[in-house]
């Protein structure tokens, strides 16, 4: 990735990447597509997943793979906002802002 591209993304992460008491809390729009992954498009951090959505088990899926992809378990993370949405703000626990922007700038996808 060439430093202007990883200095865009960075942009992007941190746009949508807050600290609060509890945590770190993550601004992501969920969209179905043909393989789970994490995208940037626009200014947007947007999860795409084959799980229709709007049923419930997006919301499962989108926990599931921020657990694999970031190698934390399942319980340190929640969706406080949005649960019923395309949009979801979800709160991960016991990790830095920094330490998130650097495992998701690995795994994160361009549109």
């Amino acid at each position: 990735m060439s430093e202007d591209l990883r200095a865009r993304v960075f942009s992007v992460l941190r746009k949508n990447i807050n600290e609060s008491g509890e945590g770190t809390l993550v601004v992501i729009r969920v969209e179905e597509g043909d393989e789970e992954a994490l995208f940037i498009e626009s200014d947007e951090l947007v999860f795409k997943t084959p799980i229709k959505s709007l049923t419930g088990r997006e919301n499962a899926a989108l926990i599931s793979f921020l657990s694999r992809t970031l190698k934390i378990p399942s319980s340190k993370i929640d969706i406080v906002y949005g649960v019923r949405e395309r949009v979801k703000r979800v709160l991960i626990s016991d990790i830095d802002p920094d330490d998130l922007i650097t495992k998701l700038l690995r795994v994160v996808r361009l549109i």
